[in-house]
């Protein structure tokens, strides 16, 4: 009598489970592109039954172009208690190209109950989103002049960059010191910022006219909104230095002299050039 020998290992008998006995919650479903995001998943045991599973194996999934980063998305607990939660936490990369998109993952839990020769194989669906982020920076300041009288005035220029990967918009510099004369005119709209796109601003100050001499310092802000997040506020801001100098208000003059002696001294000097002089 011939025995023959099986050809292959017979794998673990798994079924779907068709009540749900995972609750899958999710932190972070909004990712920022370009950068690493940190997503946390909890898994509560809330069988119906009030009883442990067993042997639970917790993959996360997503699709590309999201990255886990780091790990394998696989994570293996002996067993998971009624009422009883475990959390997940790991690092996700969404490319710049993913900006504007929303993508659908999976979390599968596969385990036993107890007594049970089979595992039950639970998934849920991870849905997140991907935005883009806007990050200003001012730059390149330059005052114009540098120095200036008390009630002068100056140019202060410069350069808005948007370092980030989404355009904002409605941007406004503001130019504030206690130095200046404050107003409207201390502001200059320049609109919409494009990623790394220099925009270059400048805006005509005026000093105050009883302002003590001395270095003053001139600060730029840039404010800007992103269509994602109307609310939230997006600043950046630099500063630059004024001297300011007394303001001269006399006029040196020779002793002993009005402006009309100062004149008919002029005219006489001019005769005598002409016609000599009448004097012996």
């Amino acid at each position: 009598m011939v025995l023959l020998l099986p050809l292959f290992t017979q794998l673990p008998d798994v079924h779907a489970q068709q009540a749900a006995h995972l609750t899958v919650s999710l932190t972070g479903q909004t990712l920022v592109a370009g950068l690493n995001n940190t997503m946390t998943v909890t898994v509560s045991n809330n069988y119906s039954g009030y009883i442990a599973i067993y042997d639970v194996d917790v993959d996360v999934s997503l699709p590309d172009p999201l990255v886990l980063v780091g790990t394998g998305g696989h994570w293996h607990y002996d067993s998971i208690y009624y009422g009883q939660s475990v959390t997940l936490t790991f690092s996700v990369y969404a490319p710049s190209s993913a900006a504007g998109s929303s993508y659908q993952g999976t979390v599968t839990g596969t385990y036993k109950q107890l007594g049970d020769v089979s595992y039950t194989q639970e998934t849920h669906a991870l849905a997140v989103s991907v935005t883009g982020y806007i990050s200003l920076v001012v730059y390149g300041i330059q005052l114009t002049p540098s120095e200036v009288t008390q009630g002068g005035n100056t140019t202060i220029s410069g350069n808005v960059l948007n370092n980030g990967n989404l355009a904002s918009y409605e941007a406004n510099v503001t130019v504030e010191s206690p130095a200046i004369i404050s107003g409207p005119q201390n502001s200059v709209f320049i609109g919409e910022i494009d990623p790394n796109i220099p925009r270059p601003f400048s805006v005509l100050i005026v000093f105050k006219p009883n302002l003590p001499p001395g270095n003053y310092t001139i600060s730029a802000t840039v404010s800007a909104s992103d269509e994602n997040h109307p609310t939230a506020a997006i600043l950046g801001s630099a500063t630059g230095q004024v001297q300011v100098i007394m303001q001269s208000q006399t006029v040196v003059r020779p002793q002993g002299f009005s402006v009309i002696g100062l004149i008919l001294s002029f005219l006489r000097s001019l005769f005598n050039t002409f016609f000599g002089s009448t004097t012996g």
